[in-house]
């Protein structure tokens, strides 16, 4: 019974953007990407703030598979 339960943080769309000084579309932009974690309540989307926050901790990592080789074309490296 000493084991507590750790429930994430949870906040609207609204929250979130005004606790970041962010627009509500950006925020619904980072959940699309799938960059932090949401979950759609009936009409309304609910942000994981710790997700948020560590998003922003960390920074973008950029896109998906950047260092791999697109279309036979391999990046180069100077």
């Amino acid at each position: 019974m000493g084991d507590a339960i750790r429930y994430p943080n949870m906040g609207t769309v609204k929250k979130a953007a005004e606790i970041y000084g962010l627009s509500p579309c950006y925020i619904r932009r980072l959940c699309k990407a799938g960059k932090i974690r949401f979950v759609n309540a009936g009409h309304m989307w609910l942000v994981n703030l710790d997700s948020l926050a560590q998003y922003f901790e960390q920074g973008d990592p950029g896109p998906a598979g950047q260092d791999e080789a697109a279309n036979d074309v391999r990046r180069v490296v100077r």
